[in-house]
């Protein structure tokens, strides 16, 4: 049976959804809900988890983001030590070949030498 727009009456069926909407009679038991969503959830596909990368892995090792910029600062810092080392430090090219090198603290080539370069001879007393 088909009804066109013009006889339709919509507060007739705006009425009905209402009274069907609050009658206790027409709402579904419990038991077919659960079958329901019972079905309803073994029709939906599980999410598969795709395996961590390499490097999420590397990075959760390590303690994240936050240990990995240590770690760069840390290797930064060391590099730069390693090509530049200060002069006190023997370089790992002399220790390599077993170069004796002594450091003065007093060189000749100061007036007051490298220990007193600061001040540190002046001392109250």
């Amino acid at each position: 049976m088909t009804v066109s727009d013009e006889n339709m009456d919509y507060l007739n069926i705006d009425a009905l959804l209402d009274d069907a909407a609050h009658d206790p009679a027409v709402k579904p038991n419990e038991t077919f809900m659960a079958r329901v969503l019972d079905d309803a959830l073994a029709q939906q596909p599980m999410p598969h988890l795709a395996p961590p990368s390499f490097w999420q892995q590397i990075t959760t090792m390590f303690g994240g983001w936050q240990g990995m910029g240590g770690l760069v600062a840390a290797t930064c810092a060391g590099f730069w030590i390693g090509i530049s080392p200060p002069e006190g430090l023997p370089t790992q090219f002399d220790t390599f070949l077993n170069i004796e090198t002594s450091v003065s603290f007093l060189d000749d080539e100061n007036e007051g030498g490298a220990l007193f370069g600061f001040g540190w001879n002046m001392e109250e007393g």
